[in-house]
């Protein structure tokens, strides 16, 4: 009996370092590779009110050179899952890799073209999201003077003609930084200077001396609040209502910067759209958010490039964007603690 227990001990000895080995790489492995991940809700949060959609997700599980987004929805007119690819960076680090080419998925009602995707479409009225992801410019990327979309929150109808309610834009070569987009409006009504000026919010920032410097504010029902003409002595009364960052500094190409949105989706005073870059807040309305007329389905939270095709026809070059971190919560502080 006793060189039988010494045989099992012995052999368990044996097999001590490889029990330890397989431990050690299942808590490594399960460590680095959590990728779409369900989000629980704090007590403090309104249950009324909560975001419709809470989740994190670092596409660390995926195969490098595919994709599944299995979770989301493709804005597919005719090129599927083509414009997606996981890459790896020499750290480790994986994440997705949009591109949009010319002619890529033609938009219906406009001279378009697009490569993204999105949350699975949700009734979101009333309630609070809060949502951020990380964002990089390769560095051989190459803006054009036209507008490209990077990200939009929409509430979408039956049929919908109109801006998002936030978008996050480049124009005029990516010297302009536009955030904002439309409260409310006839949905099936293409875009007119009467109802962008009752219920267009933006905010437009330029480059200069590699900062963006904001140029102008518009808030609903209301002109455009120039920037430009504050500081004199003789400013406008409106400048003392910019509650923004005036002056940012610009993401070099090949860099990452992290965007976080906050947004009430209301028909009262209560709403909200809040941007912020790096931390920094580059939009801050207040006031109602959801004043549409028609026949209102889901709304969406779309990630990847909308941007003009070229009027020339000869097509825009390529254009390539990296995605990571893409975080959608209830509250703010729940999103600071996922996206740092």
């Amino acid at each position: 009996m006793t060189s039988l227990r010494s045989g099992v001990k012995l052999g368990l000895m044996k097999k001590l370092p490889q029990y330890i080995f397989l431990i050690l790489m299942f808590s490594v492995f399960k460590s680095q590779s959590i990728a779409w991940e369900k989000v629980p809700i704090p007590d403090y949060v309104d249950k009324k009110t909560k975001s419709p959609w809470n989740f994190y997700e670092n596409f660390e599980e995926e195969k490098i050179g595919k994709v599944k987004l299995n979770k989301y929805d493709i804005n597919d007119k005719g090129k599927g899952k083509k414009p997606f690819k996981i890459k790896q960076d020499t750290d480790g680090n994986k994440f997705l890799e949009i591109t949009v080419k010319h002619g890529w998925n033609k938009g219906k009602y406009y001279k378009t073209e697009r490569a993204e995707f999105q949350t699975k479409g949700k009734r979101a009225s009333n309630k609070e999201i809060w949502y951020g992801f990380k964002l990089r410019f390769p560095k051989d990327f190459k803006h054009i003077n036209d507008r490209v979309l990077i990200n939009q929150f929409k509430n979408n109808f039956a049929p919908m003609k109109k801006s998002p309610l936030m978008g996050i834009r480049f124009y005029e070569d990516g010297n302009t930084l536009d955030i904002g987009g439309e409260t409310g409006g006839i949905a099936n009504k293409k875009w007119n200077k009467e109802e962008n000026k009752k219920h267009g919010i933006r905010v437009r920032y330029f480059k200069k001396n590699e900062n963006w410097n904001l140029l102008e504010a518009k808030t609903r029902g209301e002109d455009k609040k120039k920037a430009w003409k504050c500081g004199g002595e003789q400013e406008p009364e409106y400048c003392k209502d910019f509650n923004i960052e005036k002056i940012l500094d610009v993401t070099e190409l090949g860099d990452w910067t992290t965007f976080k949105v906050g947004i009430k989706n209301s028909k009262k005073n209560d709403g909200f759209v809040k941007v912020f870059k790096d931390d920094q807040l580059i939009m801050n309305y207040n006031g109602i958010t959801f004043d549409w007329s028609g026949s209102y389905y889901a709304s969406y939270i779309r990630v990847g490039i909308y941007r003009d095709s070229d009027p020339s026809g000869k097509g825009y070059p390529d254009q390539i964007v990296h995605f990571d971190d893409f975080t959608v919560v209830s509250d703010k502080k729940t999103l600071d603690k996922y996206l740092k």
